[in-house]
């Protein structure tokens, strides 16, 4: 029961940095990084929510906090969901599915410690 504890801990620590990293990333930019080459949809699309980006990387940073502090994790777990699914779409219209694979971290980590805390959730669901 220790070490399933000690998992869920790290699972949460992982994803609390990956966040708070990659949104000072966008800021700052000192890991190389990039989007690839886009789909002109997909480059349209991230052209109309530019102006939104900083408020979007400042939450980021926000969940991220509560998550390594381990403050308000399941209610931060559920809010993060949505954030979650729209960087797999995102990822996944890229069209470049190699570069895609911190989306899918984020999302499977996110569903584990969804499932981890599934308890709370349950009256959600009535």
């Amino acid at each position: 029961m220790r070490s399933r504890t000690s998992l869920y801990m790290a699972l949460r620590i992982v994803l609390g940095l990956f966040l708070i990293l990659y949104a000072l990333n966008r800021f700052f930019h000192f890991l190389p990084s990039t989007y690839g080459t886009m789909p002109e949809l997909t480059q349209d699309f991230l052209d109309s929510v530019a102006v939104y980006l900083p408020a979007l990387y400042i939450f980021e940073i926000i969940i991220g906090l509560f998550l390594v502090f381990n403050k308000w994790t399941p209610f931060i777990l559920i809010v993060l969901a949505p954030l979650s699914v729209a960087f797999l779409i995102f990822s996944i219209a890229n069209g470049e599915f190699a570069k895609a694979w911190p989306a899918f971290v984020v999302g499977f980590i996110n569903l584990v410690l969804v499932i981890r805390w599934w308890g709370l959730y349950r009256p959600l669901f009535k």
